[in-house]
């Protein structure tokens, strides 16, 4: 079943993370594993924002390429430019009970909240539409 409202709702959570986003853009106070946190929930919000508008159901998961999977299996596909987004799953598990290190590439901060904020938008567009 189709919930636009409850996809709107969703889609705000994913604004509130992607507003802490843009709050901790240029403080390094905030770890990359917080960063990365929030970076992966705003994905994980506007993915599944996107599956609720479209009466998709989901499981409880923070895999953001399982969300993806089932989006492509219901023939939405998210624009190849959101791909690299897929990645920051770590984020969402490992990173959130693993200390990140200095083991990784460090997330370009300024290019990963404009594209969640590119993908906030797409994900608004389609819930219009659904």
């Amino acid at each position: 079943m189709r919930d636009r409202e409850l996809a709107r709702q969703m889609l705000s959570m994913a604004r509130e993370d992607l507003d802490a986003l843009q709050r901790m853009l240029n403080d390094p106070g905030f770890s990359e594993s917080i960063f990365g946190f929030h970076a992966q929930q705003a994905v994980e919000k506007a993915l599944k924002a996107l599956l609720t508008a479209l009466g998709v159901e989901f499981p409880k998961t923070h895999d953001l390429e399982m969300l993806d999977d089932l989006l492509s299996g219901n023939a939405t596909d998210i624009p190849e430019v959101f791909r690299s987004l897929l990645d920051l799953s770590s984020f969402g598990v490992r990173f959130r009970y693993q200390p990140y290190g200095g083991f990784y590439e460090p997330l370009d901060r300024s290019a990963t909240v404009q594209l969640i904020d590119e993908l906030v938008s797409f994900v608004q567009t389609q819930i219009a539409g659904a």
